[in-house]
């Protein structure tokens, strides 16, 4: 008999109708008190998926779960800012999605702070321990880092940027942004289908994980998983959260928690020290300035190293910018999803994930070197005239880019490197395969004030490393996984060094249009989000879609060519005969786009291996007056947006 039972999902019907006021301010922002009435008082209702959408004109969250999603909203109600909801999200995202994200992990922030009108970028990826040392980690792992495991674990930095984030721009007091994930926690939540598929008991047994095989299974005869409408609920994880309820940071990096930290990495061999804890406590976030560039008119902030996806997209914007000015076209006139148009973002994407390979790891300052780990030439890679010309050199209309080595950037094959486009003396680095963030979250809140925020954060691959602190409930990342065994920036950029931080592809986003808010967006999918959060952005300025539609609509993803796709042909090609290509819903498409010599690897409907974009835009009336705002949800994961 099931003793752990639990409530299943009862369907509502959800018709709103709201959005959010905002602006770089909001030109006369409705600071009126919203009616008493919640319409998402009841769960039935704010759970209810058949619709993801959601429209206001005080405020709105959109996050990968409705339980998250109404944290935050509850939040912005009871008199907090977009800040005090964004963590309360994070927080509560990682109790209701504990296998993509939570305190063991880390992540990133892209904000307008409508205060001061700046706009900011937090930075709280996790890094390597301070004894990680080239030489400890051959000794260790040998050439590779395992994507399970303690040395595949970083020192954890999310508590240290949520907390930071409250004191820095909040309103409420952490306690107060904590207490819905504590409700959640201690009082259960019902399961949606994503985080059923991602419940494998066998697999925390395998890993000898006894805490989480109770926590995320029955009581009674045999083990049984946990599975959609039943109600988990985890004691552990709640009593983490009431420690850094009350005392902060230091709830997490000194005391208890901190000595179970320290216990699980000791009890493994591994490397996490509690100096490593203090470490994080005393030095993160690492506050500074997003990246940003424009695109035919609309200006973009999204994020900064060590994340390499803002990257990607600012210079795929640009080739795609080119192409259309130099032939006088644009995108809607190519056609939304034609094979054309998969063929020109295909070609951008290769090309700067390419660049990205070679070019993109942790520029922040060695402690022991007081140099940056590696000198990103990020002023080369966002130069307009460096996309041009480099997309000149590889675009062919009627043929895809087939490369004759795993890599091909800026320079390597007759076309300029992105160092002759900027005024620093040029580095040389050495190239090789690594592995990517994989099971991550993203989410959206704005407010009535003009605050913006967006926010992506991770435990790399779900589950992490398959670390649990005992008596903690979280697991630790396993982030590691994107760092390269080797000594030095000449092996590779992803070398090993204590105290750097992993590459990643997270990239929160924000776009303003005349000066004015326009969207904010982000998503989760390892490789695949600079590609979903480029289409996305596409979709609404390109298609003029709204934040729904473009959420929706069918995606591709391309990528550096490299010798691993070749275990994904058939047929007798190979990467270096046909370009891989994944399609979602796009069948119209296969037979023009293998003419062009690409393998088509086609998912026949919307599939979250493309990401889980979640998003807000902004509308005004015609004179140019804040109207509304609206979110959305991907429906690929189980997203959903409320506002009011």
């Amino acid at each position: 008999m099931k003793t752990k039972f639990l409530v299943k999902l009862t369907a509502g019907l959800l018709a709103c109708s709201m959005v959010l006021a905002c602006s770089c301010k909001p030109d006369k922002p409705d600071n009126e008190k919203p009616a008493d009435n919640d319409p998402y008082a009841d769960e039935s209702v704010y759970t209810d998926l058949s619709v993801r959408s959601a429209s206001g004109t005080h405020g709105a969250v959109t996050s990968a779960n409705a339980y998250a999603s109404k944290a935050g909203y509850d939040i912005l109600r009871s008199g907090g800012n977009a800040f005090d909801a964004a963590v309360a999200v994070a927080f509560a995202i990682g109790v209701t999605e504990p296998y993509a994200s939570g305190i063991g992990g880390g992540g990133v922030m892209t904000a307008y702070n409508a205060s001061t009108g700046k706009y900011v970028f937090y930075n709280f990826r996790e890094f390597l321990p301070g004894t990680a040392t080239y030489k400890n980690y051959v000794d260790a792992v040998g050439s590779k880092i395992p994507t399970t495991g303690i040395y595949s674990a970083g020192v954890p930095t999310q508590v240290a940027g949520l907390c930071s984030i409250v004191e820095d721009f909040g309103k409420l007091s952490l306690a107060q942004d904590l207490a819905p994930s504590i409700k959640l926690a201690e009082e259960g939540f019902v399961i949606a289908e994503t985080l059923a598929d991602n419940i494998n008991i066998s697999t925390f047994a395998e890993y000898g994980l006894e805490e989480a095989v109770k926590t995320f299974s029955y009581e009674g005869e045999g083990i049984e998983s946990l599975t959609v409408g039943d109600r988990l609920i985890q004691q552990d994880y709640a009593n983490v959260l009431k420690e850094i309820a009350e005392n902060g940071a230091a709830g997490f990096y000194t005391g208890w928690v901190a000595q179970a930290i320290v216990e699980a990495s000791e009890s493994r061999n591994g490397f996490i020290t509690q100096a490593d804890l203090a470490y994080a406590m005393n030095n993160y976030p690492k506050k500074g300035e997003p990246l940003s560039t424009t695109y035919n008119g609309y200006d973009i902030y999204t994020a900064n190293t060590p994340s390499s996806g803002g990257i990607i997209l600012t210079e795929a914007l640009n080739m795609l910018s080119h192409y259309c000015e130099k032939n006088n076209t644009t995108l809607a006139a190519i056609g939304n999803n034609t094979p054309e148009y998969i063929h020109l973002i295909g070609t951008a994407l290769q090309l700067s994930f390419a660049d990205k390979r070679h070019y993109i790891a942790d520029n922040g300052i060695n402690p022991a070197t007081n140099e940056p780990f590696v000198n990103v030439p990020i002023a080369g890679l966002a130069n307009k005239d460096y996309a041009a010309q480099r997309f000149d050199k590889f675009y062919n209309p009627n043929d895809t880019i087939r490369l004759t080595s795993s890599y091909d950037w800026g320079g390597a094959s007759g076309d300029k490197s992105p160092w002759e486009y900027q005024q620093t003396a040029k580095t040389e680095y050495g190239v090789d395969v690594h592995e990517d963030d994989n099971g991550t979250t993203s989410f959206s809140v704005a407010d009535s004030e003009g605050n913006i925020v967006s926010f992506t954060q991770t435990l790399n691959h779900f589950w992490g490393s398959y670390v649990a602190p005992s008596k903690c409930g979280f697991f630790l990342n396993d982030q590691l996984t994107s760092f390269s065994v080797k000594e030095k920036a000449t092996d590779s950029v992803h070398y090993i060094a204590p105290y750097k931080q992993p590459v990643s592809h997270i990239m929160p986003t924000i776009i303003l249009k005349n000066g004015k808010p326009y969207a904010t967006l982000g998503s989760p999918g390892s490789m695949r989000i600079p590609s979903a959060v480029l289409q996305v952005i596409l979709n609404l300025v390109d298609f003029d879609m709204d934040i729904q539609e473009a959420i929706n609509n069918s995606r591709i993803h391309s990528y550096c060519v490299q010798t691993a796709d070749s275990t994904n042909m058939s047929g007798g090609a190979t990467y270096m005969t046909h370009k891989l290509i994944y399609t979602e819903s796009l069948a119209a498409a296969k037979e023009q786009l293998e003419a062009k010599n690409y393998y088509v690897y086609g998912y026949g409907a919307l599939n979250n291996f493309f990401g889980g974009v979640q998003g807000i835009t902004f509308n005004y009336n015609s004179d140019g007056s804040f109207a509304s705002l609206m979110g959305g949800a991907d429906p690929r994961r189980d997203g959903k947006a409320l506002a009011y």
